[in-house]
C-alpha cells in the first residue's frame, strides 16, 4: 500500500495544521475518499425523505466504527506473513513497513487504489446491514423507511468515518500537538501502540474496540515493553 505523496515528505516534518492539510491532500487516499464523501452527500441531499432512521444509522455507525477499526487492525494489518489476507491481499506488508518507520508517508496512508478498494468493500458492508435494518424498522415499528435513503445515509457516515480515520492517523504521526482532550488521547494511545506494545491501543479514532476486547490497559505500565513493536514479528 503506497501513496502519491513525495517520499521526501515525512510526517515528522509537519508541524502546523496547514502543512498537515497540504500533505493530506497530496496523498492518494484523501482525494479518493473526499470525492466519495462529496458524491454520496449530494446523492443523499437529492434523495431527501429524512426520518428517524437516519439518526439511528448515524448513532450505530459512531458506535460500531471503533470496533470495526479494532477488527481490521488486528485481523488485516497485523496478520502474519503466512495468513491468507497477507498472501492474497498484501494488507500486512505495508503496515509492517509502517511500523518499521512510522513517519514515512509512503506507508502511513493508503494509496488511491487501496482506498478505492476499501470504498467498494465499505459500500458492500453498509448495504449488508442498512437494508435489512430498514426492513426490520418498517416491520416492527411501522416506519416508512426508504431502503435507498437508509443505505445512502449509512454510506455517507461510513465514508466520513473512513476519511476521519486517515486524517487522524496522519495527524498523530506529525509534530503537531493536538489541543483537544480527544485528539491528545488518540495521539498518546497511538504512540504507545507503536513504541510500547503493538498488541494494545489498536483503535485510531476510538478506543471502544480496545475497551471491549480488553486491549486498553488502565495504565501503560500494566503492559510490558514489546521487542516486536517495530517489526511485528
Amino acid at each position: 500500500m503506497t501513496t502519491a505523496v513525495s517520499p521526501a515528505v515525512r510526517a515528522d516534518q509537519l508541524r502546523t495544521k496547514r502543512e498537515i492539510v497540504t500533505a493530506f491532500f497530496a496523498s492518494g487516499s484523501p482525494r479518493v475518499i473526499t470525492t466519495a464523501v462529496t458524491v454520496v452527500l449530494v446523492a443523499r441531499l437529492l434523495i431527501g425523505a429524512w426520518s428517524w432512521a437516519d439518526v439511528a444509522v448515524v448513532g450505530i455507525t459512531v458506535v460500531v466504527a471503533g470496533i470495526v477499526e479494532w477488527v481490521l487492525h488486528i485481523g488485516l494489518l497485523h496478520a502474519s506473513d503466512e495468513s491468507w489476507t497477507t498472501r492474497t491481499l498484501g494488507t500486512g506488508i505495508g503496515h509492517n513497513k509502517h511500523h518499521l518507520d512510522p513517519p514515512d508517508m509512503q506507508w502511513l496512508l493508503l494509496g488511491p487504489i487501496d482506498a478505492a478498494v476499501f470504498a467498494v468493500l465499505i459500500g458492500i458492508g453498509t448495504a449488508a446491514w442498512t437494508i435489512p435494518a430498514a426492513a426490520i424498522a418498517n416491520a416492527l415499528f411501522g416506519w416508512s423507511v426508504g431502503f435507498l435513503a437508509t443505505f445512502v445515509t449509512g454510506l455517507l457516515c461510513a465514508y466520513a468515518a473512513f476519511a476521519h480515520y486517515e486524517w487522524t492517523h496522519l495527524l498523530v504521526h506529525t509534530r503537531y500537538r493536538p489541543k483537544t482532550r480527544y485528539y491528545k488521547r488518540l495521539a498518546r494511545n497511538h504512540r504507545l501502540h507503536h513504541f510500547r506494545n503493538e498488541g494494545y491501543w489498536l483503535g485510531i479514532t476510538s478506543n471502544l474496540g480496545d475497551r471491549v476486547m480488553r486491549t486498553y490497559p488502565a495504565d501503560r505500565s500494566d503492559v510490558p515493553l514489546s521487542d516486536t513493536a517495530r517489526t511485528l514479528s
